[in-house]
């Protein structure tokens, strides 16, 4: 009995640190910072306004005029981006936990093509598409 129970906290203990660590990984002010700090380049677009997505609905970004910085909401997301070149980065997060982030570029003033993905994008993650059409 006592082995048994002992085995149960272990394990309860386990998934606490898993979880623990799994949340922290998706922190928008660390990890989610450094991700969009890591696309430096000024800015040469402007993306400001709302645009629309087939499988996120509007989408409306925030960036003052001459900023790289972004911000806006989609439903219940926030999101927080920067442009870099004619790149959009962009997170998805709740809460300030990031569950999504998108690489976009600029075709033209009223299109972004790109992917998203669950978590933080990387070379080794393939994404799934996500066209923008701004309204």
């Amino acid at each position: 009995m006592k082995r048994s129970l002992f085995l149960v906290s272990a394990v309860g203990v386990v998934l606490m640190l898993a979880v623990g660590l799994s949340a922290r990984d998706r922190d928008l002010s660390t990890k989610g910072k450094a991700w969009l700090d890591a696309h430096n380049e000024p800015a040469t677009i402007n993306v400001n306004g709302d645009w629309q997505a087939k499988s996120w609905g509007k989408v409306v970004l925030n960036q003052a005029q001459g900023s790289r910085d972004l911000a806006g909401r989609s439903g219940d997301w926030d999101i927080s981006g920067v442009v870099s070149g004619k790149q959009v980065y962009l997170l998805f997060s709740y809460q300030d936990k990031v569950n999504y982030s998108a690489e976009l570029t600029s075709e033209s003033e009223t299109s972004l093509n790109g992917s998203y993905s669950k978590g933080f994008m990387s070379e080794k993650t393939k994404g799934r598409s996500m066209h923008l059409t701004k309204q």
